[in-house]
């Protein structure tokens, strides 16, 4: 019996290699895609794991990885986690910065959903989770274009969900909050950033990659057949509350 394939894309660091390594753990044959090169402690091999170096801002490289994926066997599992962030207010973002953020945390998704529905369609069963964000869910200044890259792709979640339930396949969305990244660590050497963020997320700690990826792995399995459509957030309560824990 072939195992269950899952494409992971922005995998070579951070939540995106956690959700690979989960995938892995879970017997999935996973397909990584980023455009940094393979991580030392992603192995590939023969029928169980591939690395794909591509950059998701170019248009033709959704159907290369759809292809490179069907190596390993038929598409079960789409996890569009590849992003970038660099955004700024409205008043200071230029079309290309826009343009940049817009393509490649929507563009890039929808790109490569359209790659694999058809295979999906075909055999009647099929799970894609968009990576979004709490930022696309409230309002948090100066970062405009991520923001609402990651809201649009919880409408593009719902819409989705609805275009292709009927044909049994599951779109949902994980929203992550403050994850302990290499990125997030610089950012909390920010005091407001820390106060915001941190302070006002009542488990009081960042949360791990690995959680995220518990998540995913869900939202993928069995467990949750009759999840369609949502957005979850994954934020210790941060968005739910934004309670103060410290001064």
């Amino acid at each position: 019996m072939k195992p269950r394939v899952a494409i992971v894309t922005g995998a070579a660091a951070g939540i995106g290699t956690a959700i690979a390594a989960r995938f892995l753990a879970d017997g999935y044959a996973v397909m990584a895609v980023d455009r940094a090169t393979r991580p030392e402690d992603f192995r590939v091999e023969p029928g169980c794991s591939a690395f794909l170096q591509a950059d998701l801002a170019d248009k033709a490289v959704a159907g290369e990885i759809a292809a490179a994926a069907s190596a390993l066997g038929t598409v079960d599992a789409l996890i569009n986690n590849a992003g970038i962030g660099g955004s700024r207010p409205v008043a200071q973002t230029d079309d290309d910065s826009w343009e940049k953020i817009l393509d490649v945390n929507l563009g890039a998704a929808f790109r490569l959903s359209r790659a694999v529905l058809p295979g999906m369609i075909e055999r009647g069963k099929g799970s894609i989770v968009h990576i979004a964000s709490i930022f696309g869910e409230v309002g948090y200044r100066g970062t405009a274009a991520y923001a609402a890259s990651k809201a649009a792709l919880a409408g593009l979640t719902r819409q989705m969900a609805a275009d292709y339930g009927p044909a049994g396949i599951r779109v949902n969305a994980v929203a992550p909050g403050l994850i302990e990244t290499a990125m997030t660590a610089k950012l909390l050497q920010d005091p407001t950033y820390r106060d915001l963020m941190l302070n006002s997320t009542p488990v009081g700690r960042t949360g791990k990659p690995r959680e995220v990826a518990g998540v995913v792995a869900f939202l993928c399995s069995d467990d949750a057949s009759f999840v369609n459509g949502e957005t979850i957030a994954v934020d210790g309560g941060w968005r739910a509350t934004r309670m103060k824990v410290s001064g």
